[in-house]
């Protein structure tokens, strides 16, 4: 009988190390809370195509949006956890929609973090003939009068984070909502608002091709594709917290094998050392910033904690 039961133990525990030495078998999919042709869903896709080589397995996107990014995540939380289902996350706005919404069917314990990809700050925009040359400029007009501000909301990582800057620098706007950075942009260039406060990615050709000038990046540190633009916190003199800047990372449901979870991480820790990647994600300004499981995870902790001290501006 002991004999048996040695012969089954020994079974059980080859075919455990042969699954894990085996995976991935098959393709992995890789979940965006967002539309087709977005800056999440572009960011995505950019880094299928080079993770594949250290995958070993394609990466297929699949779209889910919706509700803000609430459908995804929440399809996130339920999805499998044996390391064939990955999703994009976007951090604030996973945290947005858990704080101002009732009946959201997840919870942050329910991911768990592989990697984050990207840093993606938010910019105040004007266009090149603006009588605001500078945030001082603009600031000093905020103050005779109510400038009408564009942005992706109600209630996104955006429009908080002018919220922040607005209460701890002491100025009001008129924010109106668009479904998303491009739209807000569009409206700024065509003259329907004053300013925008979309993505710094999405602004930054724009920038380029002398269509838009940026009078403030919303981050601790210059825009590495900006960098002649100021910090808020340098054109105003005062410290304004950047916590409305897109974190664009990758997360698993929780359960996930934990030699699944160590290839996952390595495999899109390689990617983002791949010199043809960055190559490629500088020619398209593509804002990455690093970040492995430990370090991702201690991130959206303290980010969590600084969102709720602010959330009170959205309600």
């Amino acid at each position: 009988m002991k004999q048996k039961l040695l012969l089954m133990l020994c079974a059980f525990m080859f075919v455990s190390f042969a699954n894990a030495k085996n995976y991935p078998s098959k393709p992995i999919s890789m979940i965006v809370a967002y539309s087709p042709g977005g800056g999440t869903d572009t960011a995505a896709r950019v880094v299928a195509k080079y993770a594949k080589p250290y995958l070993q397995k394609r990466l297929i996107i699949k779209n889910k949006p919706g509700a803000g990014g609430q459908i995804g995540f929440t399809s996130l939380s339920r999805a499998n956890n044996n390391g064939y289902t990955i999703g994009f996350v976007n951090i604030p706005s996973i945290f947005l929609v858990k704080e101002l919404r009732e009946n959201v069917k997840y919870n942050m314990d329910d991911f768990e973090t592989i990697g984050n990809i990207q840093l993606d700050p938010v910019v105040l925009a004007v266009k090149t003939d603006s009588p605001y040359k500078t945030f001082a400029d603009f600031l000093t007009a905020s103050k005779k009068k109510k400038i009408n501000i564009g942005g992706d909301g109600p209630q996104s990582n955006n429009q908080l984070q002018l919220l922040i800057a607005e209460d701890k620098i002491g100025f009001k706007t008129n924010f109106v909502a668009f479904n998303g950075s491009g739209p807000s942009i569009t409206a700024t260039l065509g003259g329907q608002i004053d300013a925008s406060v979309p993505s710094a990615s999405s602004a930054a050709n724009h920038v380029k091709n002398g269509r838009l000038r940026v009078l403030a990046v919303f981050s601790d540190k210059r825009y590495e594709y900006l960098p002649n633009v100021p910090t808020i916190s340098e054109a105003s003199g005062i410290d304004v917290p950047s916590v409305g800047a897109s974190l664009r990372g990758i997360a698993a449901p929780k359960g996930i094998k934990a030699e699944h979870k160590k290839f996952l991480e390595e495999a899109f820790a390689k990617t983002m050392e791949d010199q043809t990647f960055l190559t490629y994600a500088k020619k398209v300004s593509l804002p990455l910033y690093y970040m492995n499981a430990k370090d991702f995870d201690a991130y959206l902790k303290n980010t969590q904690k600084e969102i709720k001290k602010y959330i009170h501006l959205l309600k």
